[in-house]
């Protein structure tokens, strides 16, 4: 017999038991989706984060001190290091914008206006220009500041004035205290969308000039410091110069080594996750075993007639490998379509819950000084292998979980078979 004549044979079977062939497909398409979806997010962030600090440039270190602000002071005393080339004062409050109809929490950034690219590795403006340094507060908005999360329309434009209310303000001599205030900027440009993830979280940010943040929040310290050294070479020796200074409570880091850290994490987390998704491919196996094993009862007698029309052993035994075989392959086509859509949906749906959570950064007084990264848009990364091992899986635990069944199918003395009521 051939070949084609099983699987169409099969093919019938299967359309026979329509709403159990269709839990089955289910099983398998849940699991395919999780393992796509699921990966896709994290091999998305990953990229975003590592690609925004692959633009700071390998020649950056970013530094804060636990306990204490840097100062002007501190400026000085770094940028006489050998091989320092500039060091770039960040302030940092935490605050909420008015919008009219409600408030969004964001982050507001203290830098001067010629460090924005150093900063952002790259100023992209959709509207407006970047501010001048002086102690005006005028202000670049981030994207999803500016625009709807909803349609993409633009809500704010040059020239508005956003009503900020800042939540900071604490200070270096009495780190327990914090006040809130009320201040407004005018809007001189909005930033095009980032879509990454950092230590500075550009879509959802708000940049002003570094004398009218001092101005504004009474500083005169900052919450952390940009390095840039002559040399990439030179990067470890400034570190270890650091620390030599300040001891274990200074937090310097490069980077590069933060790439080469989320790199691991992304890859670890991958697995994770794709290992928890493809649990579910454990329980749609179990069930394609235990459907099987009762269609195989149910079919009892028309097995026994195929036998006495002639059909083998092997026939009855191909047929059944190839009914699990179609459930496997229209479980992973449909789950690895079903993923990509969830893979792409998902970030929005983490986005609108997410954004604008105000979160510790780099250093300030009284606040944790490790390194943390926002929650923020970002697009999501389907691995073609991902895919194609999603499929695989399907396809082999569907065969895998026919093969007994169809083993039992095949070993039916036909007599017996055709007896059964």
């Amino acid at each position: 017999m051939r070949i084609l004549d099983i699987l169409h044979l099969a093919f019938k079977t299967i359309l026979n038991y329509k709403i159990r062939t269709a839990l089955l497909i289910l099983s398998i398409v849940v699991g395919v989706a999780a393992i796509i979806a699921l990966t896709a997010q994290t091999e998305g962030v990953g990229k975003s984060v590592i690609s925004y600090f692959q633009s700071l440039g390998p020649d950056t270190i970013l530094v804060n001190i636990m306990g204490r602000g840097l100062t002007q002071v501190d400026i000085a005393v770094i940028s006489s290091l050998e091989n320092v080339k500039k060091v770039i004062p960040i302030i940092r409050e935490t605050a909420s914008v008015n919008l009219g109809a409600g408030s969004l929490n964001t982050v507001v950034y203290g830098i001067a206006s010629d460090n924005l690219k150093d900063v952002l590795g790259d100023l992209k403006l959709v509207d407006g220009f970047p501010y001048s340094d002086s102690s005006i507060p005028s202000a670049i908005i981030g994207y999803q500041i500016a625009t709807s999360n909803t349609t993409g329309e633009q809500l704010i434009f040059p020239g508005q004035i956003l009503t900020l209310g800042i939540r900071g303000g604490s200070s270096p001599m009495a780190p327990a205290q914090a006040s809130s205030s009320i201040i407004t900027v005018i809007v001189a440009g909005i930033l095009d969308k980032y879509g990454v993830a950092g230590v500075i979280s550009p879509d959802s940010s708000i940049f002003i000039p570094l004398q009218a943040a001092e101005q504004i929040f009474n500083r005169r310290w900052y919450n952390m410091l940009i390095i840039k050294v002559s040399d990439v070479n030179s990067i470890d020796s400034v570190i270890e110069s650091l620390r030599n200074m300040y001891g274990a409570s200074v937090n310097a880091i490069s980077p590069t080594q933060i790439t080469q850290t989320m790199q691991n994490i992304v890859q670890q987390l991958s697995i994770l996750l794709g290992g928890i998704a493809a649990v579910s491919l454990i329980a749609a196996a179990l069930g394609i075993f235990n459907m099987m094993l009762v269609t195989v009862v149910e079919r009892t007698k028309e097995i026994g007639t195929m036998k006495a029309l002639g059909f083998k052993n092997k026939h009855i035994l191909t047929q059944i490998i190839f009914e699990g075989l179609l459930i496997g392959v229209s479980g992973g086509v449909i789950g690895i379509l079903l993923g990509v859509v969830i893979a792409y949906m998902l970030p929005n749906i983490i986005t609108n819950r997410f954004i604008g959570m105000p979160t510790p950064g780099m250093g300030g007084i009284g606040r944790t000084t490790q390194i943390m990264f926002r929650t923020v848009s970002y697009s999501p990364s389907i691995n073609p292998s991902i895919l194609l091992i999603s499929f695989t899986l399907a396809v082999i635990v569907s065969i895998l979980s026919s093969i007994y069944p169809a083993w039992r199918a095949a070993k039916m003395d036909p007599v017996k078979a055709l007896r059964y009521e």
